[in-house]
């Protein structure tokens, strides 16, 4: 984590210096001290980015200081901001004169830092002198590359049948290219297995003349890999051949191929430059030869292979069943007082083989009893961990070779419960809160976090559980065993502790998780560690927040999935804080629910989002509506995503500040009732590039009422959602206009007349359009030619269409087409299957002659060929 803690204080150094600058907060040492700690943090960033993959004693015992270091370096700035920022609220001349005392402390700390950063630089340049070139190019693993055939080690691949065969018909087809086959997954979900399987299958041995399997070195060097591929072809000891040139090895390597049918294993590839280094050896006589890799990485396969990836999948329950059941009782049966803690055990290795496999080999060394078999449910991830170190070492071989910057990202997931479905978009946003991310380039922060969680997927080290309509991931999660060696490493590196309430090790955590409801002076223990930063807590009720007096560095807060009576007065006192997450309970006239105008003391905060239970019938207390938040909030430069959460017929009405107040060019996020789109307010957010507002008016009433025609002038704005909870009450028609940089449109209850349509279909970035309930109305919706130009996702749900004339020029790029609750819908248009693009056509709780027109399309085009189109018909809805 020491380059996270690197990331995280040089981000905090420069908002220090912007607070410097512009509320003329003091600094804790003169400009000078300051860029020279700058200048050091670079230096060993770029060392951590260049070494840490090399690891070894001397690299990780650095990396402990460094982290060190750089977590004491922030305390004391953060602290001597606090103290500063007290004693202006205090204003009182004894107090003030205790925190020069402080400041000049602060500083001599802050030069004992120096002191230390100035000797680890020393070690670091020795390091650096040190390591060879080729160390730095070629840094994989540790086990020497080993060839030959694969060994035929019994382990029948079970679940996996349609993989072997579709593995088998793509190496023994008719193509005389050259092809390069990719097998992906996480560690242990059985890419080496399905290879040897492979391998091994007579119909392989006999349709190539040459076989070899390669284990490629995680310290991968090509002389060790042509010194392998030689003694295999060649039969010929590794010994014999050590005098020879790399050269003489790679022409050895070509001649013998050269003519022949070959199929060579790559196992475990680590990196795009082993394949780089290699492919040269390979001929290419147009004769049907194969290469297959197994890699965890799908940016390396995606780069070796032109062919489409063989993804691996989790077994579902009956494999994993079948496969623990056939492991642990071979022919025999399994008694019936087994089977069902059986079943139960397999389930909770939640489809991994190699687990199942680790654990089937702990129970059959065990009584066969059901006593001793319930043991092993409780803790399936913890037995595994303690009777198999080869298991341990597979999984935290990924993480290990985890770049430096996105290791911090990983271990926090370690921080949501168990079998928790992430949401994307708040994982992004605690992410750039905590200061893991830096900036590169013209890329924003958030662009940034989700390249990062690309990346993380692509490594198999995180699962997509739902994909947005755009294509981008909703919701995340990760395989319970993935997950513990995340909760293991971050406590270990002081980076995280998840806990049930014990405050056992978490003095020096920098981060805080809590998974199980705690009660009364239970919460005040964990006021003992002042430094934490982050504060996740995941029950659904905490009683106060008395306890976070004693956590004034803190910078995350988040308490959405928990309900407070009240928005309590210490968390205004938190300067540092950047995320926070609050979920309300709303009392009878929600008086206590105003958000002070204390808000704007929270200068750092990027974050705000608010969740409110409660008040559902606020409109039978005939009340006046509740102004939530107060003008001040426009007052809060570093605000990047404001986010309300409505529940039912909540009014929030958000205040416009007057003419002259702050612009928030980094506010990218709004989400709230009711919002007035006055020139002012337009103005103040320029850089928007999502808004989401409920209107508790029909649509023609709030389009004047709330100056929604200025929408047009949002000129970064590209997600959009207007919803509209009252059916229309003017006759008058609303002027349409829409920003033109527009991708994703979502209206509901606006019932705009279908010739409206024009303004919508014109829009020339829109990739996704969401039409829901009675958006617009109308019998029938004839589409024209020139429209939805680059439109892919098509929602129509809720809408009273009878007829629909489109022709497949109308939607050229159009991939997915969801039509549910369109009860009147008499066909979908045949046309509609034309479409060369469209993959998906899903029917949900619609028509029958709706459904049944879905099908046919279908039946069409697979009579013509089109094997890519899917026709779903379901009767249960989802969030689209």
């Amino acid at each position: 984590m020491a380059y996270a803690a690197l990331v995280s204080l040089a981000q905090t150094l420069d908002q220090i210096l912007n607070h410097h600058r512009c509320c003329s907060i003091p600094l804790i040492c003169e400009d000078q001290l300051f860029e020279s700690l700058r200048e050091k943090l670079s230096f060993l960033q770029a060392f951590l980015e260049d070494y840490a993959q090399i690891g070894g004693e001397a690299v990780e015992g650095l990396e402990g200081r460094i982290r060190a270091v750089a977590y004491r370096a922030e305390d004391i700035i953060e602290s001597h901001v606090s103290d500063q920022i007290s004693s202006e609220d205090n204003c009182c001349m004894r107090y003030m004169d205790l925190e020069l005392q402080n400041s000049e402390k602060n500083e001599g700390d802050l030069q004992k830092v120096l002191e230390l950063l100035d000797y680890i630089i020393e070690q670091v340049m020795s390091i650096q002198k040190s390591i060879k070139v080729e160390d730095l190019q070629g840094s994989y693993t540790s086990v020497p590359a080993s060839s030959g055939g694969a060994p035929n080690d019994g382990n029948k691949m079970v679940g996996f049948d349609e993989d072997i065969v579709a593995l088998k018909a793509r190496l023994c087809g008719e193509s005389f290219k050259l092809q390069v086959i990719s097998i992906v997954g996480m560690g242990g979900i059985g890419k080496t297995t399905l290879a040897k399987n492979i391998f091994n299958d007579p119909l392989v041995a006999y349709h190539f003349h040459t076989r070899v399997w390669i284990t490629v070195s995680q310290d991968y060097h090509l002389r060790e890999v042509l010194l392998a591929l030689v003694a295999s072809l060649t039969d010929q000891e590794t010994m014999d051949l050590s005098k020879r040139m790399n050269d003489e090895l790679a022409e050895c390597v070509y001649k013998n191929l050269k003519g022949k049918t070959y199929f060579i294993v790559m196992d475990d590839m680590w990196s795009t430059k082993t394949w780089d280094d290699l492919r040269r050896f390979f001929p290419n006589d147009n004769n049907g030869s194969r290469v297959l890799l197994t890699t965890r990485l799908s940016d390396v396969a995606v780069y070796a292979s032109s062919s489409p990836l063989h993804h691996m999948h989790f077994l579902d329950e009956e494999w994993s069943w079948n496969l623990l059941r056939d492991k642990v009782f071979g022919q025999q049966r399994c008694p019936p007082k087994l089977e069902r803690v059986g079943r139960t055990i397999a389930k909770r290795c939640r489809g991994l083989p190699l687990a199942i496999a680790m654990v089937a080999g702990i129970l059959t060394k065990m009584d066969r009893t059901r006593y001793h078999w319930e043991k092993i449910v409780e803790n399936i991830s913890g037995v595994v961990a303690t009777y198999d170190e080869h298991f341990s070492n597979i999984l935290t071989l990924s993480y290990n070779r985890l770049p430096c910057h996105l290791k911090a990202c990983f271990l926090y997931i370690g921080g949501f419960p168990e079998d928790y479905n992430i949401p994307v978009s708040k994982l992004t946003k605690l992410w750039i809160a905590e200061g893991f991310l830096k900036l590169n380039g013209s890329k924003s922060l958030e662009e940034l976090a989700e390249e990062y969680l690309e990346d993380l997927v692509k490594r198999n080290l995180v699962l997509i559980v739902e994909k947005r309509s755009n294509g981008k991931i909703k919701f995340c999660g990760v395989h319970d065993l993935l997950r513990d060696l995340c909760i293991q490493k971050a406590q270990e590196e002081e980076f995280l502790h998840a806990t049930n309430s014990s405050t056992r090790g978490i003095q020096h955590q920098r981060r805080l998780s809590i998974h199980s409801q705690i009660y009364g002076n239970d919460v005040d223990k964990f006021s003992c560690a002042s430094f934490i930063r982050s504060f996740l807590y995941f029950p659904w009720y905490i009683a106060s927040l008395s306890f976070l007096q004693g956590y004034r560095l803190l910078r995350v807060l988040d308490l959405i999935t928990t309900r407070s009576d009240t928005i309590q007065p210490e968390i205004t006192q938190l300067f540092h804080l950047r995320f926070l997450a609050l979920s309300l309970i709303a009392a009878e006239f929600c008086s206590e629910l105003i958000i002070p105008p204390s808000i704007s003391k929270l200068q750092n905060l990027q974050t705000l989002m608010i969740r409110i239970y409660g008040c559902e019938n606020i409109d039978d207390l005939q009340l006046p509506p509740i102004e939530m938040m107060p003008s001040e909030i426009w007052e809060m430069p570093q605000l990047r995503h404001l986010i309300f959460f409505q529940r039912d017929k909540l009014p929030i009405p958000l205040v416009v500040a007057p003419s002259g107040g702050q612009v928030l060019e980094n506010l990218q996020t709004l989400c709230v009732n009711n919002f007035r789109c006055t020139s002012n307010a337009i103005e103040m957010i320029p850089n928007l590039k999502k808004l989401k507002v409920y209107y508790f008016d029909s649509f023609r009433e709030a389009w004047a009422k709330y100056c929604l025609n200025n929408l047009v002038h949002l000129c970064q704005l590209e997600t959009l959602n207007l919803m509209f909870m009252y059916p229309r009450r003017y006759t008058s028609d609303p002027f349409l206009a829409f920003p033109l940089g527009l991708k994703k449109l979502t209206l509901s209850t606006c019932e705009l007349p279908w010739d409206d349509m024009a303004v919508i279909r014109s829009l020339p970035n829109l990739e996704v359009l969401k039409l829901k309930d009675d958006a617009f109305i109308g019998a029938e919706w004839e589409c024209s030619d020139g429209e939805f130009p680059r439109l892919k996702f098509l929602l129509m749900d809720g809408l009273n269409l009878i007829c629909w004339r489109v022709e497949s020029t109308h939607f050229p790029c159009l991939e997915r087409l969801i039509i549910t609750r369109c009860w009147k819908l008499e066909e979908i248009p045949c046309e509609i299957g034309e479409i060369s693009t469209l993959q998906l056509i899903e029917v949900v709780r619609a028509s029958k002659s709706a459904a049944n027109s879905a099908v046919s399309i279908q039946e069409e085009q697979r009579d013509l060929g089109n094997d890519v189109l899917q026709v779903r018909i379901r009767d249960r809805e989802e969030e689209y």
